[in-house]
């Protein structure tokens, strides 16, 4: 059966989207019918190899879209805590494959893979103005603390908004699978080179937890145009 695939990567995120909508555990993913639509929850695992097994199962099942949600560590300075950035397009900030590839650049695969552009259109025209950031989302098997690190992923890719470590791996996965459509949607947990990141990262899911899932539904609703 086609459906959505939600794909989170830590129990947080899973149990923050299941509390909201009390999924149904019988069958191969928890799945529930809402704003009419079959949607199945997947718990990956952190990283890159997680992610794109848990969207490959997710594919393999016929999940006809795959939304990559969860936390996500700000990386430019328009970003606050609790900021939600939904990705016009993700990439690799960690993969060099050597000339004439790109930095991030999977050999023989593009540099950026980019969300179906009207599916992005028809989300940020429902939601409420300034809700989401839309823009590019880095991903990598690193949890970032560094700011010279930092500072490095910013000259490689200027117009980074967030680093995750899944999004693109997800991606890459859906393009494998005859381009199946995703969405890469999260929520700032924590702003990279910030003083106090790391307890600010912490204290996390003490302070917004119901906004992670509430903009799932939200975006649940932009796609089924209500």
């Amino acid at each position: 059966m086609a459906a959505l695939a939600i794909i989170t990567a830590m129990e947080s995120e899973y149990n923050a989207v299941n509390k909201m909508y009390g999924f149904d555990e019988d069958g191969d993913f928890p799945h529930i019918k809402v704003h009419g639509k079959e949607v199945w929850l997947v718990k990956s695992g952190i990283g890159k190899v997680n992610a794109a097994i848990a969207a490959q199962k997710a594919c393999d099942a016929g999940a006809e879209i795959i939304m990559s949600t969860g936390l996500a560590g700000g990386i430019d300075s328009s970003l606050s805590q609790g900021d939600i950035v939904l990705a016009e397009k993700v990439c690799y900030h960690d993969v060099w494959c050597g000339e004439p590839n790109a930095k991030g650049q999977v050999q023989d695969m593009p540099l950026y893979f980019a969300p179906r552009a009207e599916m992005v259109e028809r989300i940020v025209a429902a939601l409420p103005e300034n809700y989401v950031k839309t823009g590019l989302t880095v991903t990598g098997d690193q949890f970032l603390t560094n700011a010279r690190r930092l500072q490095t992923i910013k000259k490689e890719f200027p117009a980074a908004l967030a680093v995750d470590m899944e999004s693109a791996a997800i991606a890459q996965t859906c393009f494998l699978n005859e381009r199946r459509p995703f969405l890469s949607l999260r929520i700032i947990s924590d702003v990279v080179g910030k003083p106090h990141q790391e307890e600010e990262y912490r204290r996390f899911w003490q302070n917004v937890p119901e906004k992670s899932a509430l903009m799932v539904d939200m975006v649940l609703r932009a796609l089924a145009g209500e």
